[in-house]
């Protein structure tokens, strides 16, 4: 039942995707991370790896709906 609600929604609103925005350290520019990600934990996980260097900081994750697929993403 999850599925066809899932598969319904998708259609009607589009895929989910999430970006991660990071800040470079020092300087008050923002940018989108070089990835979109098809899932939340692919995104917490690329967090985990922009939290573990100084030239970057990590800002916020954003979500975003799109019918149109993301290049690369299943």
């Amino acid at each position: 039942m999850k599925k066809i609600v899932r598969r319904i929604t998708e259609r009607l609103f589009g895929r989910k995707y999430y970006a991660v925005i990071i800040g470079e350290a020092g300087s008050d520019r923002y940018d989108l991370a070089s990835q979109i990600h098809p899932t939340r934990c692919s995104a917490m996980a690329h967090r985990q790896r922009i939290e573990q260097t100084r030239a970057y900081m990590y800002v916020t994750t954003i979500t975003f709906r799109t019918h149109h697929p993301i290049t690369g993403q299943p």
